[in-house]
């Protein structure tokens, strides 16, 4: 475990010198999800809609592009805009289902464009403290012998005391997107 520790230190420095702490600081105070509400839900939804199954760096122009016009039309993925404009509709309606389900990160994937990686991406874009199981998280977890990002972030998350599962999540996705190769 000594490697893994040692190994999300060295992540850790290399994207705040990339120049990423505003991220790791946006991670590290976001409000717990029972301080949520609707509207940050809907941007957050509307986040993972758009990163589901594209580089983050794509996504993000399509982001701020969407930002400035709140316009559904600027999203040329019809699937994902088809998503955006339901969740434009219905998502009072879907954050009201969340807040009083059994299984709140389960409920995530009767969304449109939600899927059981998704779930976990927005669930923590919203306050729950949990990790997204991408396929980078996942390469590292299986280089360090876990059979989970999971527990992976859980052991490394004991010798940091204090440390959200979330900013362990976006400091090793961080530093794998920022290497491209994704390789521990």
């Amino acid at each position: 475990m000594t490697d893994l520790i040692l190994y999300y230190h060295q992540a850790l420095e290399r994207v705040v010198r990339a120049g990423y702490q505003e991220e790791i600081n946006w991670c590290r105070n976001m409000p717990k999800f029972e301080e949520c509400t609707p509207e940050r839900f809907f941007e957050q939804y509307v986040w993972c809609v758009l990163n589901a199954g594209m580089k983050e760096q794509v996504a993000r122009k399509i982001w701020e592009k969407y930002l400035t016009s709140l316009n559904p039309l600027t999203i040329g993925h019809l699937g994902k805009r088809k998503a955006i404009e339901q969740g434009l509709k219905d998502y009072v309606r879907w954050f009201g289902e969340l807040k009083c389900a059994k299984d709140p990160i389960e409920y995530l994937v009767t969304l449109p464009w939600i899927g059981n990686i998704t779930k976990y991406h927005l669930a923590r874009n919203i306050g729950f403290d949990c990790v997204k199981p991408d396929r980078h998280l996942v390469k590292i977890a299986y280089h360090f012998g876990y059979n989970s990002p999971y527990k992976m972030c859980l052991d490394i998350q004991k010798s940091i005391p204090g440390t959200r599962l979330g900013v362990i999540d976006v400091v090793l996705w961080r530093d794998c997107n920022l290497r491209q190769a994704g390789e521990p």
